[in-house]
């Protein structure tokens, strides 16, 4: 049974008991997602099941589990040593792990994996090696493309910002900073900012949510990111390339004029870390990343791997109380990621009616020229579509 499959049923139990927790709050606003009806009937209220699942999951580790380190949560979670490891992928039952296991048990196997680059590489366990190094709790939520990861995304901050907002001393996030994919940063703003949130959070706490909540994005050309230094309920929009700028890539412009001989190299670096230094200064930091497999794996490139890197430097130089990666694929050449603590795939959501399904909807063509790929693509979606609305959320 994978990592996500035995904490679905802890979740399960969890909602059987309303939610029970000592910050109450928590069980207004995840019952507030459900519309009771007449005869003991019921319906979501906006967000589709795999969000609420996944929400309901994301709470259950922050409350119940105090938010704890992935390996932490698989020892907490398996305890007989060879279903642990199992559990990692990692294959009990070759004669070089059988004879470290008898040696010194799972430890023994686990150092293995964080010093001994060729034991790795022989079992394939890159992704393992990342989850054990990871100095902070980072989880991925994997709902396949169409699920609404976004809204998903909007919905955990919303929730957070209002649960700090009912506990201040309590330990929950206070700003948030979310990674959009490649260079989509107005896109991604423009979609947290849509989503309705008087329908995830209930009338008192959304009205201090929206009153209180502080959207900002990276914009080109500006040294910093307009956020006040050690200010709360800062939810910023941004990607990799937006934060850490190269030093070869600031221009005597950014940098404000003549500079003093010798020290140009020296006022370049710290320009070019002024953003992250500000986004550091956040305290009750929660961390977004799209596409999280992007971020796996000792080849990646130099360009996604700077997104794990950013991540290393905010949890050294503030207390990131979570990280959380959401993807529609939760592999890393053909390895699953050990971090996966919800999982919603392709086949569910057609079941579900969330996803359209594909039999008989693939079409070949011989040649394709693009005249006659656009003339099928429209005589196709008037032809099924045209007289079909749905609210999409």
């Amino acid at each position: 049974m994978n990592l996500h499959e035995r904490i679905k049923i802890e979740v399960a139990n969890w909602k059987g008991k309303n939610y029970t927790s000592k910050y109450a709050v928590i069980s207004e606003i995840l019952e507030w997602q459900i519309l009771n009806g007449k005869n003991g009937s019921s319906a979501l209220r906006y967000l589709r099941k795999p969000q609420l699942e996944a929400l309901e999951v994301y709470w259950y580790l922050r409350l119940e589990k105090n938010t704890p380190h992935v390996f932490d949560l698989y020892k907490n979670l398996i305890s007989d040593p060879y279903d642990f490891l199992s559990a990692f992928g990692i294959p009990v039952s070759h004669e070089k792990i059988t004879r470290l296991l008898a040696q010194g048990g799972a430890e023994a196997v686990i150092k293995k994996i964080k010093t001994d680059d060729e034991f790795v590489r022989q079992f394939r366990l890159n992704a393992v090696r990342e989850t054990l190094a990871l100095a902070y709790p980072s989880y991925i939520l994997a709902l396949a493309m169409g699920a609404g990861k976004t809204v998903l995304v909007g919905s955990i901050i919303a929730t957070e910002f209002a649960m700090a907002l009912e506990y201040p001393d309590g330990p929950f996030v206070k700003n948030a900073l979310v990674f959009a994919p490649g260079k989509t940063i107005l896109g991604a703003l423009k979609e947290l900012s849509d989503v309705p949130y008087e329908k995830i959070l209930p009338p008192r706490l959304y009205k201090q949510f929206i009153s209180t909540v502080k959207i900002t994005y990276t914009r080109d050309g500006q040294k910093n990111i307009p956020v006040i230094p050690k200010s709360a309920f800062n939810l910023i929009v941004t990607n990799t390339e937006k934060i850490r700028i190269t030093k070869q890539s600031i221009t005597k412009g950014l940098l404000g004029g003549l500079l003093p001989i010798g020290e140009e190299e020296e006022i370049k670096e710290d320009v070019a870390n002024q953003r992250l230094k500000t986004i550091a200064s956040l305290s009750n930091l929660a961390i977004f990343s799209d596409e999280a497999h992007h971020t796996y794996g000792q080849a990646l490139d130099r360009e996604l791997k700077q997104v794990r890197k950013t991540v290393d430097y905010l949890a050294e130089n503030t207390n990131v109380r979570v990280v959380v990666n959401t993807t529609g694929t939760p592999y890393y050449r053909r390895q699953i990621l050990k971090d996966v603590v919800y999982w919603y795939g392709l086949s569910q959501g057609i079941r579900d009616g969330i996803l359209k399904e594909v039999r008989g909807n693939i079409m070949a063509f011989p040649e394709v020229e693009t005249k006659q790929l656009v003339r099928q693509i429209l005589k196709d979606f008037f032809g099924n579509y045209l007289s079909i609305s749905r609210h999409h959320n």
